[in-house]
């Protein structure tokens, strides 16, 4: 395990996150792992100090910085990129707003003896508050009649109904640990996407690549949600909806694209009854008009 380390590098992508990207870093260093793996810090063009932070308090750690904010999917590319050429063999996608303990990284990696075609592999996610051992997710599943992703176990209190190690359908890019040999054959990251649905996409390439998703529910990390976009929020909204096209576009059946094409002045009325719809309206908008990537109305 311990030269096996020395093949594992960390990305973690930020944005305006100096904070939280401070108590992420602080949990890797605290996990005290042998042979520590080498962090990789993307700054997606932060004004706040999230760099020099990264320079002076974790001076250890590998900084690139981007000239712009080139999303999540953009930035991990950035990094991958990075990493491949150091010669990782294992290259684990943290956000910023999660924290891991010590056992998080070897049960990651132990996981992928398991099975031949391993190729990506996730934990159990708890949310930050740590006593009250709510689930956040335990992998991701397609649903099947719109094609939405979701996440399995999502607010329940976790009575070990998620044991063992399972195959899912994606794992979220907030804690994913991926061979570097998936990257070289499948690809990377869709910046199409931008921001969500990136990861569930990648899952489902792989796949069809013949490489599994695991779940070990021995690995564990937290996660502080809505920290660099919150649920409902207009950024949060209109990417999930534009995405959520691209995706069923992609990867759905047949009948589930037609009944997406047809239901679309439904799913544009629904939208427009809730709270900052009008940004939803945008994301349907701009799939249509094949606007991908960044796009900014707030």
């Amino acid at each position: 395990m311990h030269n096996i380390m020395n093949k594992v590098f960390i990305i973690i992508v930020n944005w305006n996150g100096k904070k939280i990207l401070a108590t992420c870093l602080s949990s890797i260093i605290k996990a005290d792992l042998k042979n520590a793996p080498q962090i990789v810090v993307v700054d997606n063009n932060s004004t706040d100090g999230s760099q020099e932070m990264v320079r002076k308090s974790f001076p250890k750690t590998a900084l690139l910085q981007n000239k712009t904010n080139l999303g999540w999917a953009g930035g991990n590319n950035v990094g991958i990129k990075y990493v491949l050429r150091k010669n990782a063999k294992y290259v684990l996608l943290l956000n910023n707003d999660v924290t891991i303990d010590k056992n998080t990284i070897p049960e990651l990696i132990s996981s992928f003896n398991k099975v031949k075609n391993i190729g990506i592999v996730g934990p159990k996610t708890y949310y930050d508050n740590k006593s009250k051992n709510i689930i956040a997710d335990a992998g991701g599943l397609i649903e099947k009649n719109r094609f939405f992703g979701v996440n399995r176990g999502q607010g329940e209190k976790d009575l070990g109904q998620y044991k063992g190690s399972f195959e899912t359908d994606f794992i979220s890019g907030s804690a994913m640990m991926v061979k570097s040999e998936v990257f070289e054959k499948v690809g990377f990251f869709d910046e199409s996407f931008y921001l969500y649905y990136e990861d569930t996409d990648f899952c489902l390439r792989a796949k069809k690549c013949g490489y599994l998703s695991i779940i070990t529910s021995k690995a564990i990390v937290y996660h502080k949600f809505g920290q660099t976009s919150k649920i409902g929020s207009p950024l949060h909204n209109y990417f999930t909806t534009r995405n959520h096209f691209l995706f069923v576009q992609k990867h759905a059946p047949f009948r589930v694209k037609l009944k997406e094409f047809i239901r679309t002045p439904k799913t544009a009325y629904e939208f427009l009854r809730s709270n900052n719809g009008k940004y939803s309206l945008l994301g349907i908008r701009d799939y249509y008009l094949r606007k991908f990537g960044k796009q900014i109305y707030w």
